[in-house]
């Protein structure tokens, strides 16, 4: 029995414990496959292959499956990774005791092989659309790793959402927006799809702000160039923009009235006001090197954020006569209204 894989727990907390000898002699030629495969002296076809070979060795070697799911999500094969992941993942099960419910943390090296196998299955529900799954098993991994290595939270929002969970949905884009600008916007199509526009408004302006990278992709710009600003964090900039919009985009494709509406807003001579004095704040960090100026442009950064409520929202999101005389939201005007 020590010459296998088996999981402990302690003080409900679990572990896995890889015995020494055989396995590590594994190690040592998975890493070299590894190390090989990154550096482009080997393809993926025979990079599987080796996998594979691996795996036929020693199935219980967690870590096979998970690189193997992660190679075959690369290749857009999401079908061949959530096999590998749950093949994976089916080793651990087997060995975690039934009723379990502890942590299975990341800073236990023995755990990550594991956690891998979680995020490789997450990552491929994502791309399947299987939106309740995806979710189900974001729980789980934050239930085993609250510290949350991966970031799974940032999809759990969008997840739920399209699962059909919109008050828990809402309530995830409310504790992470600050944090995630995507779920700003996540916010905002959940208060248009229930006809909220002007809390639709408020979530849209806080995420002109955080990036407005995401808002032009939303108008039909598809590829932004970075503008000479000062980002703050990567989720600010162009790539978050293009990640989001090829996960969860097609939701929004699907509301024309949705898109529409971020549009008109973009646009709006008050938003525009409120964009460019936040612009101006990112354009002055972006160059000034004092610490203390920075300081006090952070500072008004801060009071032009805190500003943005929903009386400016309210008080532009009103209905205008269309061109036949009829009252109309003023973005369906798109639509030749």
């Amino acid at each position: 029995m020590e010459n296998r894989l088996r999981f402990e727990v302690q003080d409900d907390c679990g572990h896995f414990v890889y015995p020494d000898g055989w396995f590590d002699t594994l190690l040592d030629e998975f890493d070299d496959l590894i190390v090989v495969h990154q550096s482009g002296n080997m393809n993926d076809k025979r990079y599987i292959a080796e996998l594979n070979r691996l795996i036929g060795l020693e199935p219980d070697f967690i870590d096979f499956h998970a690189h193997l799911s992660f190679t075959f999500l690369d290749q857009d094969k999401p079908k061949k990774a959530l096999d590998a992941a749950l093949n994976g993942l089916a080793v651990g099960n087997r060995l975690i005791p039934e009723g379990f419910s502890g942590l299975i943390e990341w800073k236990y090296v023995e755990n990550r092989p594991y956690l891998r196998a979680l995020q490789g299955a997450m990552l491929a529900y994502v791309s399947l659309r299987r939106h309740k799954d995806a979710s189900t098993i974001i729980d789980k991994m934050l239930a085993c790793n609250p510290n949350d290595n991966h970031g799974s939270r940032y999809f759990l929002g969008s997840e739920l959402l399209r699962a059909g969970d919109k008050g828990r949905a809402a309530n995830i884009f409310e504790e992470y927006a600050d944090d995630y600008p995507p779920y700003c916007y996540e916010m905002a199509l959940l208060h248009i799809l229930n006809s909220d526009w002007v809390k639709a408004a408020t979530a849209l302006r806080h995420g002109f702000s955080a990036n407005s990278y995401i808002a032009e992709m939303l108008c039909g710009n598809f590829n932004p160039m970075p503008l000479a600003i000062w980002h703050g964090t990567n989720f600010s900039e162009p790539e978050t923009a293009t990640d989001y919009i090829e996960m969860y985009g097609e939701l929004w494709v699907r509301s024309p009235d949705a898109l529409a509406f971020v549009r008109w807003l973009f646009n709006h001579s008050s938003i525009m006001s409120e964009r460019a004095s936040l612009m101006k704040c990112s354009e002055d960090l972006f160059s000034e090197r004092d610490f203390d100026v920075r300081g006090q442009i952070l500072d008004r950064q801060r009071q032009l954020l805190n500003k943005i409520d929903h009386q400016l929202s309210a008080k532009i999101v009103k209905k205008v006569k269309g061109r036949q005389g009829q009252e109309i939201w003023p973005w369906m005007n798109s639509f030749g209204w």
